[in-house]
């Protein structure tokens, strides 16, 4: 949707842009051809005066000083005039004095009396004056400025149809380019949502654009150093865990030697066995995210049912001594695809967590569901217990690495459910806590898909 937007914004942009350059071409055009026009016009007025004078020739050869021809025109010099020149007027005038005119004449008062070119009347008229010194004639032609732009809109009526024409096909080709331009954006930007922060596997330039050659090695290159960055961390994580695991053994035992040693009692040792083991625990625990962090999920079918017996049967001694029961019930089918490693951590994970949060006598209940989705199945199980609960405020923050809740200072580590949520995001899966239904207690809902993660 964002890349679709900026589509949008890139070819609104260049479409205005290209708008914005076919108004300038055009203003640029409309002026220079309304003087190339006038200068037509004034060519023309021109000529007419001439071709004019060259119709009174015969007139003018037969006059003499004192007898001066009234009539310069006959009717057939009018007609080869009007033939030619439909729309202008003229006006011959001797000695300043009108002798002969058309019928589209201005009034003579109005007509200018000076050789050269003039603009006058409410007409607006165009007119040039031919100056012929020996006869004392004035020959003036004129033309309405009106029909002069009659001309201009003919000619912008002829170009006004292609350029609208020129700038809808423009339109056109630019969107078709920067669609094409952009179906590979629109493909990589699907292809990236699409990925996990896990997969950083480099893209195969082969598979796009040459044009997109430098964002797709800029991407690799970035892909490789955050690669680089968490393979460092893990291994570094996953070092300190090991480092740390041997001297803690080492101090535990020298702490049960010293305390037979000096005969401490157990109220002098037992707090710093108990920090130790903490410890221990601790790091084990850094130890299990870093591997995950590290794990690949692997595709196998397996039983579910059977993997929970399991759990269930390894807790079981514990679970006698706390004075907590497990039920176990599930009417559904338990066969599943995904990677029973990850699994196994989660679901050892929240049984173990249920067991220290539920209450002395209290139950841990473990049942299965099955849920179409669409097209798709899944296969929910719950893990419920008795205690004291999590605040639905806080049921978010559980799963952040070192967040323990205000009410149970000291009690484990703050990794527990972030080792749930990063396996069960591992194969795919999604987990929610809520509270019970029927009184005190949490329920652990896990969520995978049977036959895809």
């Amino acid at each position: 949707m964002r890349l679709r937007s900026l589509t949008a914004a890139v070819y609104i942009r260049m479409l205005l842009l290209l708008i914005a350059f076919g108004s300038a071409a055009g203003g640029i055009a409309y002026v220079m051809a309304r003087a190339d026009i006038d200068r037509a016009s004034d060519s023309r007025l021109r000529i007419s005066a001439n071709m004019l004078y060259a119709l009174m020739q015969e007139e003018l050869s037969e006059s003499v000083d004192t007898h001066f021809p009234n009539d310069l025109l006959s009717a057939e010099d009018r007609l080869a005039f009007r033939t030619g020149e439909q729309k202008r007027m003229f006006a011959v005038f001797r000695n300043g004095t009108d002798i002969v005119h058309s019928e589209n004449a201005p009034p003579d008062a109005i007509i200018p009396r000076d050789p050269g070119l003039h603009t006058f009347g409410q007409d607006r008229w165009r007119s040039y004056g031919m100056d012929i010194p020996r006869y004392g004639l004035l020959i003036v032609v004129g033309e309405r400025r009106a029909d002069i732009n009659q001309s201009l809109t003919s000619l912008i009526h002829e170009i006004v149809f292609p350029v609208n024409l020129l700038v809808l096909v423009s339109a056109f080709l630019l969107w078709n380019m920067l669609r094409n331009g952009l179906a590979d954006m629109r493909r990589l930007n699907r292809q990236l949502d699409c990925r996990s922060f896990q997969d950083l596997d480099p893209l195969d330039p082969s598979h796009w654009s040459r044009e997109l050659g430098g964002l797709i090695g800029a991407l690799n290159t970035l892909f490789a150093r955050v690669k680089a960055g968490i393979e460092h961390e893990q291994a570094f994580t996953d070092a300190a865990a090991h480092q740390l695991r041997t001297p803690l053994a080492a101090i535990r035992m020298h702490t049960e030697l010293l305390a037979r040693t000096m005969h401490l009692s157990g109220a002098q040792t037992i707090p710093l066995l108990k920090s130790i083991d903490q410890a221990r625990s601790l790091t084990d625990s850094m130890l299990l995210l870093a591997r995950l962090d590290a794990t690949t999920a692997t595709r196998t079918q397996f039983d579910v049912a059977e993997l929970v017996g399991g759990i269930l049967a390894r807790q079981a001694l514990l679970a006698s001594q706390s004075g907590i029961a497990f039920s176990f019930d599930s009417d559904e089918p338990t066969i599943l695809t995904s990677d029973p490693g990850l699994l196994d951590t989660a679901l050892s994970a929240l049984i173990e967590n249920a067991m220290t949060h539920a209450a002395s006598g209290g139950i841990v209940e473990v049942r299965f569901y099955a849920i179409l989705q669409g097209s798709l199945q899944f296969l929910r199980i719950d893990i419920s217990d008795r205690g004291p609960g999590i605040p639905e405020a806080s049921r978010a923050d559980v799963f952040r690495r070192f967040y323990q809740l205000g009410n149970t200072p000291g009690m484990g580590s703050g990794l527990g459910l972030a080792i749930v949520a990063r396996a069960i995001d591992r194969i795919g899966g999604t987990i929610e806590l809520t509270g019970r239904s029927d009184g005190p207690g949490l329920t652990a809902s896990i969520r995978i898909p049977r036959d895809c993660f």
